[in-house]
């Protein structure tokens, strides 16, 4: 039995049972369970990488609830989901991009299927892309494109950072392990977004709904404000609707609250300041707008689990 369903072949068919169990996927649940663990070729808490969907236990078939990003890679034959209710077949050379928040079921694999898998937390995917300019457009568009297909140029780059990735999880550990793993997989999403930048049409606004302009709006001003702003009023009464309606949107549009999206910006800003630069904790505050360096350490607390010198000296 797979991470995804039983698949019982007959004549060339898929075939597939249900079940109405709803089970959560996030990097906690699966750095417990040691059956699965066992069978992922690496796991450090915010990646995880595996050779072969097959292999991957799971109790039942039941529906998937995913609290991380899922990238599936076809290799060979083909997959065939639902994703929120929308059904979804994938092919070779085809990326399967599973967002965090869906629910996945009726999943079924053709005999012959072969594909690769990696997931990443949020908190990772954060990390990464921090920086990143107009990242909110690709988000946007593989929530809509949830399958990229890849010609034979890019399947074959995608083939070599794989390989050269697996070289990497095999070699004995060592003190700079993580971050070369970390590193590899950043490029390979880098490449990927050059492709999306390809997809995304120059006029797309034209085609956006109202709430993803506004949504895609609300990510540039956060991009602006780095989290010196923390209320969702700011950011509504800046864009000229009401707090209710910009949640509904944010959440419409990315699964995710605009309250929450402020929260997740707020703390990578706090972790990459507290990390990358030398200015001390209440300058620190004071850059971000806190009013004073208690309540800064209460919401780092709030967030992080642990004082922003802890924080520090962790990550």
């Amino acid at each position: 039995m797979t991470i995804f369903a039983e698949i019982i072949s007959k004549n060339g068919t898929m075939e597939m049972k249900e079940s109405n169990i709803i089970h959560e996927i996030n990097m906690d649940n699966i750095k417990n369970e040691e059956a699965l663990v066992g069978l992922l070729n690496y796991m450090d808490g915010d990646i995880a990488i595996a050779d072969d969907i097959r292999e991957l236990p799971y109790n039942d078939n039941s529906t998937i609830q995913l609290n991380m990003l899922i990238i599936i890679m076809c290799i060979k034959g083909k997959l065939q989901l639902d994703v929120n209710s929308n059904t979804y077949v994938v092919h070779s050379n085809d990326l399967l991009f599973c967002r965090p928040n869906i629910l996945c079921n009726n999943y079924m694999l053709s005999p012959d299927f072969e594909g690769k898998i990696v997931g990443f937390s949020e908190r990772i995917l954060q990390h990464f892309f921090f920086n990143s300019r107009n990242i909110w457009n690709k988000a946007l568009y593989i929530s809509k494109n949830p399958i990229i297909h890849l010609n034979e140029e890019k399947q074959s780059s995608f083939e070599h950072y794989y390989e050269l990735i697996k070289l990497k999880v095999n070699q004995p550990p060592h003190i700079y392990h993580k971050e070369i793993m970390r590193s590899l997989l950043q490029a390979a999403l880098y490449e990927l977004l050059v492709d999306l930048d390809k997809l995304i049409s120059s006029d797309e606004d034209n085609l956006m709904r109202q709430g993803d302009i506004l949504f895609k709006n609300f990510m540039k001003l956060l991009e602006q404000t780095k989290g010196k702003e923390r209320s969702v009023a700011y950011y509504a009464k800046e864009l000229c609707v009401t707090p209710k309606y910009l949640s509904y949107a944010c959440k419409v549009a990315s699964q995710k609250t605009a309250l929450k999206w402020i929260h997740d910006y707020t703390t990578e800003n706090i972790r990459y300041m507290l990390k990358h630069s030398e200015k001390s904790i209440k300058e620190i505050s004071d850059e971000l707008n806190f009013p004073n360096i208690s309540f800064f350490g209460k919401y780092v607390r709030a967030h992080f689990g642990m004082s922003p010198r802890e924080v520090r000296k962790t990550f």
